[in-house]
């Protein structure tokens, strides 16, 4: 987020409301991944996408863009065109949310996980942090009640 000086405090404090709620832990894991990556251009320039669909965890796709220049000119549209396709890196960032120990045993999930992780099914675990994990991100979009209706697809989601 790039602070304007002549901001007053409430529309700073309103914008920084609206930015995506990832734990500094987490920013900070997120940083040292991507300086790992030699394609990624800046390991803190970073953008944040909150996802929809988890039903008890905040998920948000992260990605990072590689080093490639882009167009030196042209329009909004052009450059917006530029920067997907210079996109390299995504992750999901998952926290976890609060109170679900009433319906499963948290720790339980994230051992499952690493254990699926470990034997390449399903997103691969990038790293771990105090409330929340980094995932391989993975395409996909959340069934929908309809689809999940169809004998043959519910039968190959389950």
């Amino acid at each position: 987020m790039v602070a304007i000086e002549n901001q007053s405090q409430g529309q700073r404090a309103a914008e920084a409301a609206a930015q995506p709620r990832i734990p500094r832990e987490a920013r900070r894991l997120l940083h040292e991944m991507a300086a790992s990556w030699a394609d990624v251009a800046d390991c803190r320039a970073l953008q944040v996408i909150p996802l929809k669909g988890a039903m008890t965890n905040e998920v948000y796709q992260v990605r990072w863009l590689n080093g490639a220049p882009a167009t030196a000119d042209g329009g909004e549209v052009e450059a917006e065109a530029a920067a997907r396709e210079r996109e390299v890196r995504k992750v999901l960032v998952r926290i976890y949310g609060d109170g679900v120990e009433l319906f499963f045993d948290r720790e339980d999930e994230v051992r499952n996980f690493e254990c699926m992780s470990r034997h390449g099914q399903g997103p691969r675990l990038l790293g771990r942090f105090t409330n929340g994990r980094v995932e391989e991100f993975i395409h996909a979009r959340v069934g929908a009640h309809e689809y999940d209706m169809i004998p043959r697809c519910c039968s190959q989601t389950v």
